[in-house]
């Protein structure tokens, strides 16, 4: 893996950009480091490493992920995401607790927004029975990063999406003043209005949440009218 970290280190730093890294740490708020490399820059050069990653189990991918989470520079953290995405299907129910932790290091939405829906809700959706349990546990949580994580876990489900689940948590932290779990309802809601817009509607109708909220979830089925 050392050998791994190294090449990773070298290809990425070759690649530095100390103005973009600049105008990257300033729109994030000036909270974390760059090195400057754009997105599309950055899935270029990790193809070939990922296609030559050789999976030796959980445990020591893990360990790359972990690795790779505690490096300075914020793309390292895009890069440990970009291995999970690929390797999604490997992970299980006990793989969860390492994201779930990942969710509170550091935390910013490019990460998190990554790691609920993506990583940890692949792996509730192939293990439905997780679902309701760990929703009830991030969205009583203290940390509004967990209670964003309960509302968008099921972004990517479509059909299968809980609505009455979904409408709870959003209700649960109705009261919120925080912009991202507000922003995270909303979202959540706009994208269960491509499956269901008139059980989207009802719901905002009939209940009192955040105007932001309300305004994401509408945005789709206004544009329809």
């Amino acid at each position: 893996m050392q050998s791994l970290i190294k090449e990773l280190r070298h290809a990425f730093e070759a690649h530095a950009d100390s103005n973009r890294a600049q105008g990257m740490k300033a729109y994030m708020r000036n909270q974390f480091d760059y090195l400057g490399i754009p997105s599309p820059t950055r899935k270029e050069i990790l193809k070939p490493f990922i296609r030559n990653y050789s999976w030796k189990g959980e445990e020591d991918f893990i360990d790359l992920l972990r690795f790779l989470w505690t490096l300075p520079q914020r793309e390292f953290k895009y890069i440990a995401l970009d291995f999970s995405f690929r390797f999604e299907k490997k992970f299980n129910p006990t793989s969860i607790p390492f994201f779930e932790s990942l969710i509170a290091k550091e935390s910013w939405w490019d990460t998190v927004d990554g790691i609920a829906p993506h990583v940890i809700g692949n792996i509730v959706k192939r293990n439905i029975n997780l679902r309701e349990q760990l929703c009830d546990k991030w969205i009583n949580s203290e940390n509004f990063w967990y209670q964003r994580s309960a509302i968008i876990l099921q972004l990517k489900f479509r059909s299968q999406t809980d609505f009455d689940l979904l409408k709870a948590l959003i209700l649960r932290r109705a009261d919120s003043k925080e912009f991202f779990v507000q922003k995270a309802s909303g979202w959540a809601l706009r994208q269960y209005s491509r499956i269901n817009p008139n059980a989207v509607k009802q719901f905002i109708d009939e209940n009192k949440i955040p105007s932001l909220a309300a305004r994401e979830g509408m945005r789709l089925i206004l544009k329809s009218e």
